[in-house]
């Protein structure tokens, strides 16, 4: 069995995914006080691939309360959710200009409420980090 159909086969989506999916985004989206361009293409591109979001109006969310979608992530059992979650916050905040304290924070804070080892926080991170790579510019 291939690596991809291994990692994929078992995709199950269920009702109220969309709920923590679009907290998450809302939180880490917004913790440093805007919304940059490159995160709104980021989400605009989310709300049209990932299967739980398709469906859902791509705005973002109004702002909810930073420590009561962590609290709220926090009763999440289902590990495929929890880690969906973290993936695609790390995302937004990669995606952006580079990643600043408030977001670093709150990733910190995301990974502990949602019960995500760091060996794979570790590993999603350093994937997401090839994927945006800058390149620097040498004078």
């Amino acid at each position: 069995m291939s690596l991809l159909t291994r990692c994929t086969e078992l995709e199950v989506t269920v009702p109220g995914d969309a709920d923590a999916l679009r907290d998450v985004l809302s939180a880490i989206g917004s913790v440093d006080g805007q919304i940059d361009k490159q995160e709104r293409a980021v989400l605009e591109a989310f709300f049209r691939t990932i299967p739980q979001l398709r469906d859902e109006v791509a705005t973002v969310p109004p702002r909810l309360d930073r420590d009561q979608i962590l609290a709220d992530l926090g009763k999440l059992s289902d590990q495929r959710l929890q880690r969906q979650c973290f993936v695609l916050a790390a995302e937004l905040a990669i995606a952006s200009d580079g990643v600043n304290q408030a977001e670093s924070r709150y990733l910190e804070a995301l990974q502990k409420a949602l019960r995500i080892d760091d060996q794979f926080a570790d590993m999603a991170v350093q994937v997401l980090a090839a994927k945006y790579v800058r390149s620097t510019s040498t004078s």
